[in-house]
């Protein structure tokens, strides 16, 4: 079956495409020229009955990653889809602890979790629900040493920083060309306007 038609059925969300074939006339694994499969699309356009249908036929593309090694997860937690992210997670967890876990601390090309890339487009929901599922993610630094929580305060995201720092109290401080935390904060600080500044 043609790649395109497959795709758009995905794109439109059409279960009834999925069910009436059952998977016998397409290769689920089919992938578009940026290497995304039929998982990645159907995290981008949240269609949530699409993607149970897709894992349960071919549970493998859980951990498929595209050209920059992202994960269906990864899609999920930038775009801020709390249902599919709890959707892919909870695919993990049924089948053992480790695949959950694997699945959570996969990496793309630049070393970021999902984690990483939830905090990067502020997504409060799926940090608070990715840091609930493995607290052990606010040690992973990426490619540029940047650690979840230097990142939020880097982004100037407090309210995440504040989360990791009261869920994951030992999380990493570390920081991309050597800094950490403190550093981000101080360079981040509110600037005062020092001739309206009264002692």
């Amino acid at each position: 079956m043609d790649v395109e038609v497959l795709f758009n059925n995905v794109i439109s969300g059409n279960v009834s495409f999925f069910e009436e074939t059952r998977g016998e006339h397409f290769n689920l694994k089919q992938v578009t020229e940026k290497g995304n499969s039929i998982l990645h699309v159907a995290a981008k356009f949240g269609k949530l009955e699409i993607m149970k249908k897709v894992l349960d036929s071919q549970p493998s593309l859980l951990y498929m990653t595209n050209c920059k090694g992202n994960t269906a997860l990864h899609t999920a937690a930038i775009l801020g889809n709390v249902d599919m992210t709890k959707l892919l997670i909870t695919f993990a967890k049924d089948k053992e602890v480790e695949t959950k876990v694997e699945l959570l601390r996969m990496q793309n090309q630049e070393k970021n979790t999902a984690l990483h890339e939830a905090i990067r487009n502020y997504r409060y929901d799926i940090v608070e629900l990715l840091i609930r599922e493995d607290p052990g993610l606010a040690l992973f630094t990426n490619n540029a040493e940047e650690s979840p929580l230097f990142l939020a305060v880097d982004l100037r995201f407090y309210k995440i920083a504040l989360h990791i720092l009261e869920a994951v109290p030992n999380c990493s401080y570390g920081g991309r060309k050597g800094m950490n935390v403190l550093h981000a904060a101080v360079i981040n600080r509110p600037k005062i306007d020092s001739l309206n500044f009264i002692p």
